[in-house]
């Protein structure tokens, strides 16, 4: 199994963190491998926890990841437990030493997802082919309960079966859906086969979807297409009050 390693760097202003005098591209708390700026220090905060896609930082500083595996990643074993993960560095020593999964596994039938956000007091995760959303108490640290479905029926064929999202702060919840295909060809991915025209797969894929964050049973279809045209958006972030893309190079 690939092991991603999640690194956090900061400032060497936090003693906790602060860098070696001697060796500025060390960590007093250990050697993350990866040579940064002077002043700045990095940990491997955490390791061991699947095929990490996307992460979210609570204000109370815990980490929650989104994994996924599944017919993607060749059915290979992930971790036990849940596909979503809870980090938490209780001590200062730059590390996660609270690591818990949650959620549905693969004894549920889940693949788990990419997607994460927090938005309103709640954590809302990409699961299969739906957006759920799980309430986070204050204080606590692992979500509790059974999730609620904010928006269900997303595609889950084709080469990007992924649906990354963010939520603005008025509520509206932008999803990507990747390409079913690598660039609608008559055959995909034969070198010399030429696009169809028209597209029609762009009615319900390879573009950007709009929903409303604060309301469950929402259904997955044409009509909430918001963006077409981007064949496989993997990181999105809110600019200006719009959602801006950062497209996947990699099929």
């Amino acid at each position: 199994m690939i092991a991603l390693l999640l690194v956090i760097a900061l400032g060497a202003g936090s003693s906790a963190w602060a860098a070696d005098p001697d060796s500025p591209t060390k960590c007093v708390s250990g050697d993350s491998g990866i040579t940064l700026s002077p002043g700045f220090c990095a940990t491997v905060f955490a390791d061991n926890t699947g095929h990490a896609r996307h992460l979210v930082v609570a204000s109370n500083g815990v980490v929650y990841v989104n994994t996924w595996s599944g017919e993607y990643y060749e059915n290979d074993k992930p971790p036990a437990g849940g596909f979503l993960v809870a980090l938490q560095d209780t001590n200062g020593d730059g590390r996660a030493d609270l690591n818990e999964r949650f959620g549905d596994g693969v004894p549920q039938g889940s693949a788990g997802g990419t997607g994460i956000a927090i938005y309103n007091g709640a954590l809302y995760a990409e699961q299969n082919d739906r957006i759920i959303r799980y309430a986070l108490k204050p204080g606590g640290v692992v979500p509790k309960g059974t999730p609620e479905v904010i928006v269900s029926g997303m595609p889950l064929t084709g080469d990007h079966p992924m649906h990354p999202f963010v939520i603005d702060s008025k509520g509206n919840l932008f999803v990507d859906l990747g390409s079913a295909t690598n660039t609608c060809e008559e055959k995909n991915r034969m070198p010399g086969s030429v696009g169809l025209k028209p597209c029609t797969e762009q009615k319900t894929r390879a573009g950007i979807w709009r929903y409303d964050a604060n309301k469950t049973g929402q259904k997955f279809s044409p009509a909430e297409r918001y963006a077409t045209g981007i064949r496989n958006g993997e990181g999105m972030f809110i600019r200006l009050g719009r959602p801006t893309v950062c497209h996947a190079a990699r099929a």
